[in-house]
């Protein structure tokens, strides 16, 4: 999998600092030649003027009008387009995005993703097929992610979205307060153990802040799902059925579709109850289901000491802003993901997608702007802001700051490995990090690479199962949830009809490895 959403980490930076079966004409726009890439006033004086409307999750940066105002001006003298954004708080995007997909509303570009419905959202034909767009409309698209990439992101054989990463897996730590960890006398945090020493440190040690905050709303985000995705002795992984959810999950690269309700795999159960003893001990936030604040919000308030995030270093607008609040305050990652070369697996897929609506009237049209927004100059407006006001170059492929990092959108768009600057202030250690899980050979190659779950013959029962699962996932793999009570529960409720998605996703497995 790739960099992924940064759900916890861009809000922030987005609302603080900053922080995808098509042929020619299927979107009745006039455009420039196949293939061109025609930009410029020739060009666009050709086109008719068209207004986007582009669907994404996060919400709008400090420096959001500016920007957007300078891409506009940029959009029109190149392809006489405009582009308007629709940011969806992610607590609402599943939701928000079904009935908008449903209704038929006006929408041209939408963002998917396999832990949202991607699949599902593809197979019932609400996503247009790119191949015939991208090779005519989309040569920087192409050209900017490797073939693997391409390869590893079909479903079903075809492309129903732009992938957007530049990694063959997520970045994931968890940031912590390096001045509380001093001043608790605590070593540098290296292990889970220690970061638990750390947790119950702050408890005892620092009223008025709580220990941990994970999420709720992402099950990506619950703790449990957090640590075992680290855990290389297993390599336990989701299945996509349904979001994130462990409930059918992949353990090792056995082909094996495994059911939770079944193994009550001893990692993941181990850390069920482990997360019950902290929410029990008031480590994890007894609001860890209710709140409706990030939980990078909260700690950038001075309300939480350690928050799971998508990234391996620390944000240098996360520590202005901290700053803010608490003169000397400042954030430092734990990272428990394991740099032995081979030992992680990779499918080599995307967690985040752009997509063109099938009902688009303008699908030549938002391609060319995907096709702009993966230009160096326009991709870098898109995601730092106005060159010389928001950010600079510095040395190849990296960017200094210099009023924020004041972008507008980067992972919901076009984020891809050959254009992604690095911040220039980023340290040594997150840099062997981040370079680590660019490079696919550091990766043992899963078995399912090119596998995508059709859920179309199960999709009453994936359904079902994610009302029945909204009950009591969250509450169990973040500890709000007495696991020796409500387990029995949830499996009451939904072990039938996870048995029957089950065995429909290890048939699709069992024929796909047979090819």
């Amino acid at each position: 999998m790739a960099k992924s959403k940064r759900k916890f980490l861009m809000p922030v930076l987005l609302g603080l600092a900053v922080a995808l079966s098509g042929c020619s004409g299927a979107g009745g726009d006039a455009a420039a030649p196949a293939g061109s890439g025609e930009s410029g006033a020739s060009g666009a004086s050709s086109l008719d003027p068209v207004t986007l409307e582009v669907v994404i999750p996060g919400a709008k940066g400090a420096n959001y009008d500016e920007v957007l105002a300078e891409v506009n001006k940029r959009l029109k003298a190149d392809i006489n387009t405009q582009v308007k954004f629709t940011f969806v708080d992610f607590a609402d995007l599943n939701q928000k995005t079904n009935v908008m997909l449903a209704s038929g509303e006006s929408v041209d570009l939408m963002f998917d993703a396999p832990w949202l419905h991607l699949d599902t959202m593809a197979s019932q034909g609400y996503y247009e097929e790119l191949s015939g767009l991208l090779d005519q409309y989309g040569p920087n698209v192409k050209k900017t992610r490797p073939q693997q990439m391409w390869d590893a992101n079909k479903i079903n054989g075809s492309i129903y979205g732009v992938p957007l990463g530049s990694a063959y897996t997520q970045q994931r730590s968890i940031f912590i307060r390096k001045d509380l960890r001093e001043q608790l006398n605590l070593p540098p945090v290296k292990t889970y153990e220690d970061l638990k020493a750390y947790l119950y440190a702050v408890r005892d040690g620092k009223s008025g802040i709580t220990p941990l905050l994970a999420g709720a709303d992402d099950v990506t985000y619950s703790w449990v799902n957090w640590l075992i995705r680290d855990d290389t002795s297993v390599n336990i992984r989701p299945t996509n059925f349904a979001g994130a959810s462990l409930m059918l999950y992949y353990k090792g690269n056995d082909g094996k579709v495994y059911n939770f309700f079944e193994t009550k795999e001893p990692k993941i159960w181990s850390g069920i109850q482990d997360v019950r003893k902290l929410f029990v001990d008031k480590v994890m936030s007894q609001d860890v289901l209710t709140n409706k604040s990030s939980p990078a919000e909260m700690q950038l308030q001075n309300k939480v000491a350690a928050t799971p995030q998508m990234a391996f270093g620390i944000p240098q607008s996360f520590n202005d802003q901290l700053k803010q609040v608490v003169p000397g305050g400042e954030l430092e990652a734990v990272r428990l993901f394991d740099l032995t070369p081979g030992k992680n697996l990779s499918n080599f897929k995307m967690d985040n997608f752009i997509c063109i609506v099938k009902t688009s009237k303008h699908k030549d049209r938002a391609m060319m702007f995907l096709d702009w927004a993966n230009k160096q100059e326009n991709y870098d407006l898109l995601e730092h802001g106005i060159e010389g006001v928001n950010w600079k170059p510095a040395g190849e492929h990296q960017y200094e700051t210099l009023n924020n990092d004041g972008g507008i959108v980067s992972f919901q768009l076009m984020l891809n490995p050959t254009l992604e600057r690095e911040w220039a202030g980023t340290d040594e250690e997150t840099r062997k990090y981040s370079q680590f899980i660019t490079k696919a050979d550091n990766f043992t190659k899963d078995i399912l690479t090119g596998f995508t779950f059709d859920p179309t013959p199960v999709k009453n029962e994936v359904a079902q199962f994610s009302t029945i699962q909204a009950k009591y996932y969250s509450g169990l793999f973040n500890g709000a949830l007495d696991p020796d009570q409500y387990f029995a529960k949830f499996k009451s409720e939904g072990e039938a009809v996870l048995k029957k998605i089950q065995t429909e996703l290890q048939k699709q497995v069992d024929a796909y490895l047979a090819k």
